[in-house]
């Protein structure tokens, strides 16, 4: 994996820097800049790989002692804990997450949590609602943006609001695993982060403007014992 050089600055490119989000993006940092070294237990990391059921053809690897994200071996890409977690990803990947990749033209190492939680989060909404999620109806909702080195995604002005940020991602560059590149159904390219990135022009939804907008409810999450979320819609007089 090929870390991310510095990200640029564009007025409006990033959340509101008081955002929970923002803050927890902010964590573990190193001092030179770069990414942080492991800082995740064998016994954690073996934990999660049975709560998730990871194939063993995907050849998972524990990283050695001292390793950083940016230390996967050849033919392996790297893997945030925390996609597994809150963000409830699982491979093989789905045909819409592959999808966001390819779009935005990024690696999945290079997506941090908090985007995989925005991707996932449109994903279930869509799917509980009997409708399936594209790549074009995401970008009505969300803006990528890049932050601390790695894309995420924000809000788009005066759309409906999808979900609450979750508070409880810290620290997420310090666990990490590796796994065969093979297993990332994906076409995914590593993006620089200072390449421009292009404001999204596609009209946020309205009832005027697509036929399921009436039928969007914000869907709450919550983690269950074997660190998958599930979504349940809310009522559809309940205020968000």
């Amino acid at each position: 994996m090929a870390e991310p050089s510095n990200p640029h600055s564009v007025p409006g490119e990033n959340p509101d820097p008081s955002s929970p989000a923002v803050a927890e993006e902010e964590e573990g940092g190193a001092p030179s800049g770069g990414l942080p070294v492991l800082k995740w237990t064998k016994a954690s990391f073996d934990n999660l790989m049975n709560n998730v059921q990871m194939p063993q053809e995907y050849g998972v690897v524990y990283p050695q002692e001292g390793d950083t994200g940016a230390d996967a071996p050849a033919g392996y890409v790297t893997m945030w804990a925390d996609f597994f977690g809150d963000c409830n990803l699982r491979l093989p990947l789905t045909v819409f997450v592959a999808e966001i990749l390819e779009w935005y033209k990024i690696h999945i190492s290079q997506l941090s949590p908090f985007g995989m939680i925005r991707v996932r989060n449109f994903e279930y909404t869509f799917r509980a609602l009997g409708m399936e999620p594209t790549g074009g109806d995401f970008r009505r909702f969300y803006q990528m943006t890049v932050h601390t080195r790695f894309f995420s995604f924000y809000q788009q002005h005066g759309s409906p609001r999808m979900m609450v940020p979750p508070k409880g991602i810290t620290k997420w560059k310090t666990k990490f695993f590796y796994i065969r590149a093979a297993a990332v159904t994906a076409k995914m390219t590593f993006r620089n982060v200072t390449d421009m990135i292009i404001t999204e022009t596609i009209s946020v939804p309205r009832v005027d403007t697509v036929d399921w907008f009436p039928r969007l409810r914000i869907i709450g999450w919550k983690k269950n014992e074997q660190l998958a979320v599930v979504g349940a819609a809310d009522d559809a007089d309940k205020d968000e």
